[in-house]
C-alpha cells in the first residue's frame, strides 16, 4: 500500500479510491489509516491532533460509513446499525462478512446495502464538511449494494464534490459494476501471513494460536471473532462431519446432513468454506513440516488429517465443496446438496 499514500502524499490521490483484498487481507484497516489521514489537522496522520484522535474512535464528524445491513430498522439506512459497527471495528479492526453478519442477525437475512441508503449519503455528503476540511465516506462491502441503487452510486462517484473522497472497500471485487470499478483507483492487498497471527496473538497461549492460525488464516479477523468464541472455529463439527463422510454409513449421513441442514445458510456456508480450507491445510501438512507438537488440535489431528486426505483424492475435495458453496449460493435445496456433497467426500476419501 506504500503507492496509496505516496499518491495521497504527492496530492495525487484520486477522489474515489477501491481498496480491495480477499477475507484473509486488510483493505479495511488502511481504509481507516487513509481516512485518518485525509482528516488529519496536520495532513500526515499524527496519530495526536483531536481530528486524529476522533478518527481513531471512529467519532469524527466529517468521516461518513456506509455498509450492508438488514432490513427493518426505524430509518431503513445503515444509520440504525451505526453504532453496532463501530463497537463491532473498535473491538475488531479486521472485521470480516461473516463477523458482522453473526453480530447483526441470527437468521437468514441477506445484508444489503439499498436505494435509500445511498440516497441519505448524497443528503449528508451535501452539506458543508463540520470541521472545514476534507470529506471521507468508506464503503465497506459494496459489492452488496442492491442492483437499483449501483447508478445512484455512479453518479455520486462521477460528480464529485469538493474535499470529499470516497473509499470504497471490497472484499469481491468480482462482484462490483466494471462501470463502478473502472471510475476508481484500485489498490489491491495482499492476504496476510502467519505472521500476522502471531503477532496479534503474541500474549495467547500458544496452543490457541496454533488453532486459530490452522482454522482461519489468512482471514485474522475471523480469528479474532473466534477468539473470545472458542464455537465460532466450528471445528467441532467439521471434525464430527468429516469423521461421518469418512466412514461413509448411510444412516450416520443422513443424521448429520439434518443436523447441518437446520444452520442459518451463512453459518453453513462459513462452514463449507472453512473445511474446504481446513483440508487444503491438512493435506499440505507434510510438505510443511509442522512440528508433531503443532499437530493435535483437539478436535482434530493435523496427521491424522493429512493421512486421510490423500493426493489421488485431493481433487475431489475441493471439487465437491466448491460445488456444494455454489449450490448454497445459488438457493439449490440445502439437504439435497449436503448428502450429494457427503458421498462425495467419501469417495475422495478413498481416493476414488
Amino acid at each position: 500500500m506504500d503507492q496509496l499514500f505516496a499518491a495521497y502524499s504527492s496530492k495525487k490521490l484520486h477522489h474515489a479510491n477501491l481498496i480491495y483484498g480477499g477475507a484473509g487481507a486488510d483493505p479495511l484497516p488502511i481504509a481507516l489509516n487513509l481516512a485518518a489521514q485525509l482528516l488529519c489537522e496536520t495532513k500526515n496522520g499524527c496519530g495526536t491532533c483531536r481530528s486524529c484522535k476522533r478518527t481513531h474512535k471512529l467519532e469524527h464528524p466529517d468521516l461518513n460509513f456506509t455498509f450492508p445491513f438488514v432490513s427493518g430498522g426505524a430509518s431503513g439506512t445503515a444509520d440504525d446499525f451505526l453504532k453496532d459497527f463501530r463497537t463491532a471495528l473498535l473491538k475488531n479492526p479486521f472485521l470480516d462478512p461473516d463477523s458482522w453478519q453473526r453480530q447483526i442477525t441470527s437468521k437468514n437475512q441477506q445484508l444489503q446495502i439499498p436505494v435509500k441508503e445511498i440516497q441519505n449519503l448524497q443528503q449528508k455528503l451535501s452539506l458543508t464538511a463540520a470541521e472545514g476540511g476534507n470529506r471521507v465516506l468508506i464503503i465497506w462491502m459494496p459489492e452488496q449494494i442492491k442492483a437499483s441503487a449501483s447508478n445512484k452510486l455512479l453518479k455520486l462517484i462521477e460528480e464529485p464534490l469538493p474535499n470529499t473522497f470516497i473509499i470504497l472497500v471490497s472484499h469481491k471485487k468480482n462482484r462490483l459494476l466494471p462501470t463502478i470499478v473502472s471510475r476508481c483507483a484500485p489498490w489491491s492487498c495482499k492476504p496476510l501471513d502467519d505472521s500476522s497471527f502471531n503477532q496479534y496473538f503474541e500474549n495467547s497461549a500458544e496452543p490457541t494460536r496454533r488453532l486459530l492460525s490452522m482454522v482461519f488464516s489468512p482471514n485474522l479477523g475471523a480469528a479474532i471473532t473466534a477468539y473470545d468464541d472458542p464455537e465460532n472455529t466450528q471445528i467441532d463439527r467439521f471434525a464430527s462431519w468429516m469423521r461421518t463422510c469418512y466412514k461413509g454409513i448411510p444412516t450416520e449421513i443422513t443424521s448429520m446432513v439434518n443436523e447441518l441442514a437446520s444452520l442459518p445458510k451463512e453459518t453453513l456456508k462459513t462452514l463449507v468454506y472453512r473445511s474446504l480450507h481446513f483440508l487444503e491445510r491438512g493435506f499440505y501438512h507434510n510438505v510443511q513440516n509442522t512440528p508433531g507438537k503443532a499437530t493435535d488440535l483437539g478436535a482434530i489431528n493435523v496427521q491424522k488429517l493429512s493421512g486421510a486426505v490423500i493426493p489421488r483424492g485431493a481433487y475431489g475435495i475441493t471439487q465437491s465443496l466448491g460445488a456444494c458453496l455454489n449450490d448454497l449460493e445459488r438457493n439449490v435445496h440445502v439437504k439435497t446438496t449436503l448428502t450429494h456433497t457427503s458421498y462425495a467426500l467419501h469417495s475422495a476419501f478413498r481416493g476414488n
